[in-house]
């Protein structure tokens, strides 16, 4: 067993900051003006304690400034002098509901608020309390420059393969990524010497040997935790431990970490583990009416996004980067992870909504500056497509506005009576929380009361006890999906409402979107290799899109599924009314959170659910699979005529096209989803970018597998 003496330690006075959660915004945010005005007070008095970490959060120095405005300065002295760190990030969002697009506009702003405070953001991605990691996040980070990631939740079985220092692989990418030992609280709430020697002997007899087969001398000791104070005695706490041990205890900043990766084991693929976590990934299904909201904010600010710049490229008109800017700093408020996963008080929730509605409101005035008066329709993806506007079906090419030209002569594709056979809604009781279900009992299918046809379309009624369905299943001629909205009334308390699409073609594994990728995992996954802190559940996550064999799902916000050897299930609600009940569930035998009530997370009223049927998914590249999912979920906009200003090809999927961050010129995203090399083509000079647009980019027009491209648009 290695002695306490073989390591040295890195000590990171911190706190963890919520913005809101289990209280409000404006209450946690007058407690972090207490928090803070101590943190300045103990760095201004104690040379010795040289730096202190207020969370990887550059928008706690907005919210502090916000509170204590006369303290602006001396925030600012401390910042210029090394002894906050701050950033990258502008929010710690939950990485795995938001689309990859926010994830990269959460780092660019984080980036530009620490700048105009006067100082570069953190070179760590600490992400030290999200939910759960996507596979693509260590490209991500590499593409602003970050190369070393802390983390505490999401280790599953593979920590037996790579331990707690590893390369985290994503594409050509990669960050050394670091398990915190196990928690980011390790070294949280000390009440003196004995209980810091204690604590201490504790992380070196329980995870040094991992530490130490990694190569590593250095240990990371994070002294702080969910909103709490400085601990102005640690300087004095350290040199008793120095003199304990004989080992050096270094107050520092999560940045100065700098792990040898010569030897380290290499990993590829998503972090949604919990056996040393829980990772809690029933919030895909908490407060779904979120998550609606969500995607429709994000689709519809891309739009607008892409038809101004589409606008700039055809006319030279000057491209709204400060209202769009303003939009996307409203949008990722709501992405913090108590936030959109639906897990914090009914008050929170409801002042999210609100924010929703105003982002709405700058959205339609940055929509009509963008787009004109006109009465064309506007598709904002750089493909031909159909869509059914006021009852017929409109066609455009990509990047283009046009006249409605009915498109007449198309037939259906699909028999809606065959397919509505394939549906079955089900409901099961739920003794769980907003973090996690647990199931109360078996599931009841839904009772058929009533089918009918209205045109082209049939209407199915169903009733469970406190809940009464109505589905629309309309087959749109020409088009290749099939369309349903189910109307829900729900006046039931404590159940999980889910409808499972039947397939008897089955396959191995399930294809789902991700950020910037699509992701492949086992239908059967294998049982945990030991007692998990919280078991694996059956249920998984998707951005829009998800294929098992033939069979394609997609959904407007509507992020949990379960593949089975049935087909696919589709969460529509899940109501509970509880932040976080006790230790000994079933599901999750340690507890989560607060045992506060929450009335409003039974999602009681009227909900309209939208998804779509697909049944040729094996002839989708993954890249198509990702494109038929914004297809569906982005709808053309209204404006001005025009022809397209570009043309994109290659079998790749666009992300954004918007001004540089520098204020000149264009920037256009795409990826490569597909497990093989795609070439864009554009017909226009283009030039690679990092992803932060700050350094040239190495290759051409050629993307790798998972390879994510940023290039600057030429004339």
């Amino acid at each position: 067993m290695p002695a306490v003496s073989d390591f040295h330690y890195l000590v990171v006075p911190h706190t963890h900051w919520d913005r809101e959660w289990y209280l409000p915004f404006e209450q946690f945010r007058l407690r972090l003006g207490a928090v803070v005005d101590g943190v300045l007070d103990t760095l201004e008095s104690d040379p010795s304690f040289t730096s202190f970490t207020p969370d990887g959060q550059a928008i706690v120095l907005e919210d502090y400034v916000g509170v204590r405005p006369e303290n602006e300065g001396r925030l600012r002295k401390l910042l210029a002098e090394g002894r906050l760190e701050v950033g990258p990030s502008y929010v710690l969002p939950d990485e795995i509901l938001v689309g990859g697009e926010s994830l990269v506009r959460n780092l660019l702003l984080g980036r530009r608020v620490c700048r105009r405070f006067g100082v570069e953001p953190s070179g760590a991605g600490y992400l030290p309390d999200s939910f759960g990691h996507p596979a693509q996040l260590p490209q991500i980070l590499a593409g602003f420059g970050i190369r070393i990631f802390l983390f505490s939740r999401g280790m599953g079985d593979e920590i037996d393969d790579v331990g707690v220092f590893f390369r985290w692989r994503a594409g050509a990418a990669d960050v050394v990524a670091c398990q915190m030992l196990p928690h980011y609280d390790n070294f949280a709430r000390l009440t003196w010497h004995n209980d810091a020697e204690d604590r201490v002997r504790g992380i070196v007899e329980h995870l040094g040997d991992d530490v130490q087969r990694a190569g590593q001398r250095e240990i990371v000791l994070a002294n702080g935790s969910d909103h709490l104070p400085v601990e102005p005695e640690l300087p004095e706490i350290l040199r008793g431990l120095e003199d304990t041990f004989g080992a050096t205890f270094r107050i520092g900043r999560y940045d100065e970490h700098d792990p040898d990766p010569e030897g380290l084991p290499s990993y590829e693929g998503e972090l949604v583990g919990s056996r040393l976590q829980n990772v809690l990934r029933g919030v895909n299904s908490a407060r779904i009416y979120l998550k609606q909201a969500n995607e429709r904010a994000e689709t519809r600010l891309l739009s607008i996004e892409t038809a101004a710049a589409l606008r700039t490229l055809r006319e030279d008109a000057p491209f709204p980067a400060d209202d769009l800017r303003l939009a996307w700093r409203d949008l990722l408020r709501n992405h913090p992870h108590d936030s959109i996963c639906g897990c914090s008080c009914d008050e929170v929730h409801r002042d999210m909504l609100v924010r929703y509605e105003q982002l709405d409101r700058t959205l339609d005035y940055a929509e009509r500056e963008a787009l004109g008066v006109g009465g064309a329709f506007v598709n904002t993806l750089p493909f031909r497509r159909c869509r059914l506007v006021d009852g017929e079906l409109v066609e455009l090419d990509g990047f283009s506005g046009g006249r409605p030209e009915p498109l007449a002569g198309q037939r259906a594709r699909f028999d809606v009576d065959a397919i509505a056979d394939l549906l079955v809604f089900e409901d099961e009781p739920d003794s769980g929380d907003l973090y996690t279900f647990c199931p109360d009992g078996k599931a009841t299918p839904a009772r058929l009361l009533a089918s009918r046809r209205e045109g082209d379309a049939l209407v199915l009624e169903h009733e469970l006890p406190g809940v009464r369905i109505e589905t629309t299943i309309r087959a749109i001629p020409g088009l290749d999906r099939l369309e349903l909205t189910s109307i829900v009334e729900n006046e039931a308390d404590d159940h999980r409402l889910r409808v499972l699409v039947r397939s008897d073609r089955g396959a191995r594994e399930v294809r789902a979107e991700s950020q910037f990728a699509v992701v492949r995992r086992p239908l059967t996954p294998p049982p945990p290799r030991v007692r998990w802190v919280e078991p694996p559940v059956p249920t998984a996550h998707t951005l829009g899109a998800v294929a098992l064999g033939p069979l394609v799902l997609l959904t407007k916000g509507l992020p949990e599924y379960e593949a089975s050897s049935e087909g696919l299930r589709l969460t529509l609600l899940r109501c509970v009314g509880t932040i976080s009940r006790g230790p000994g569930m079933e599901t999750r035998p340690v507890g989560a959170g607060p045992q506060i009530a929450t009335p409003e997370g039974q999602c009681r009223g009227r909900h309209v659910l939208e998804y779509a049927l697909r049944f040729d998914g094996d002839s989708l590249s993954d890249a198509a699979l990702v494109r038929a999912s914004q297809d569906y979920r982005t709808d053309f906009l209204r404006g001005d005529p025009f022809e397209p200003p570009l043309a994109l090809g290659g079998d790749m999927v666009f992300s954004c096209l918007k001004q540089a961050e520098s204020g000149t010129g264009l920037v256009l995203r795409v990826f490569n989803p597909n497990a093989r090399p795609e070439t864009l083509t554009l017909d226009r000079p283009l030039h690679r970018l990092r992803l932060d647009e700050e350094q040239d980019a190495d290759g051409g027009l050629e993307l790798a597998p998972g390879e994510i491209g940023t290039f600057l648009v030429g004339d």
